[in-house]
């Protein structure tokens, strides 16, 4: 009996330290996942494809975004080259049910929902997914904590992080069977995530990095923001990458609801 006393205290205290960790790693990916929005965002975005042969392609985009009542909306609207120039796509979170996304493409004519089948798939032919482009919610995933203390340098930013481990509840949603993401402890922001491969989930799928991040104070409202500027993902699979650099941020100024409509995805115009 007293054997079998020391077996089941010892499994309570395994079982309570474990929660303990899960409870951890929840509560810091809720607080990467909920850091303060501005009310309205502009910025110029300037995307590169680069080939495994070293081509570059280079695309720009206005991103226009809006929060209301802590949901955010989001329209990328590509200005270069010619082959994407016309193409628009809006992102709106949605209260208790899958985000909206739809997007105008100009050969078509047309503005299309991107169902939740198709979200798994590049963002306008870029390494960066539908899903990638958005904020995945917390209550979406399980969160383990792997190690309290990891250190990282990235380009030219040094990170100290949590090492979490995200696995997806519904996994058709995904494209990976789960992730590993490097949380900063400063800023909360991802400085890593690793997505792991669907059948072989030992085989690194692909790889996104925080270059370059900035505290940003806005002009009107005088609050500051956590921006990251640069981010980089690598498909670790075929080598090919996309690179995003953020550029001429304007927060807490005004952006028209004109913006976040399909008739502006079809048009162009928000006035």
């Amino acid at each position: 009996m007293k054997i079998l006393k020391m077996a089941v205290t010892a499994f309570a205290v395994m079982a309570i330290g474990t929660s303990a960790f899960a409870d951890e790693a929840y509560d810091i990916v809720k607080k990467s996942t909920n850091l303060q929005a501005p009310e309205t965002s502009e910025t110029v975005m300037i995307l590169q494809n680069i080939e495994t042969n070293g081509t570059v392609e280079t695309r720009q985009m206005d991103q226009h975004g809006r929060e209301v009542n802590g949901l955010v909306s989001t329209v990328f609207d590509f200005k270069s080259p010619a082959s994407v120039k016309g193409t628009r796509v809006l992102q709106s979170e949605k209260s208790g049910r899958e985000d909206d996304r739809w997007i105008y493409m100009p050969s078509l004519r047309q503005v299309r929902r991107i169902p939740m089948g198709e979200r798994y798939k590049q963002f306008v032919g870029c390494e960066f997914t539908y899903n990638d482009m958005g904020i995945r919610d917390v209550e979406d995933d399980t969160h383990e904590m792997l190690e309290k203390d990891v250190k990282l340098t990235i380009q030219s930013k040094s990170y100290t992080c949590w090492k979490i481990k995200s696995v997806p509840k519904k996994k058709s949603d995904v494209e990976y069977s789960y992730r590993i993401q490097y949380i900063d402890k400063e800023t909360y922001l991802p400085a890593k995530v690793e997505f792991f491969d669907k059948k072989d989930q030992k085989k690194l799928m692909k790889t996104y990095t925080t270059e370059d991040w900035m505290y940003f104070k806005a002009n009107k409202s005088g609050k500051t923001y956590t921006l990251r500027t640069k981010a980089r993902i690598v498909n670790n699979i075929s080598g090919r990458q996309s690179y995003l650099e953020i550029k001429n941020p304007k927060f807490d100024e005004g952006v028209s609801p004109a913006y976040f409509t399909q008739q502006f995805l079809s048009t162009g115009k928000a006035k």
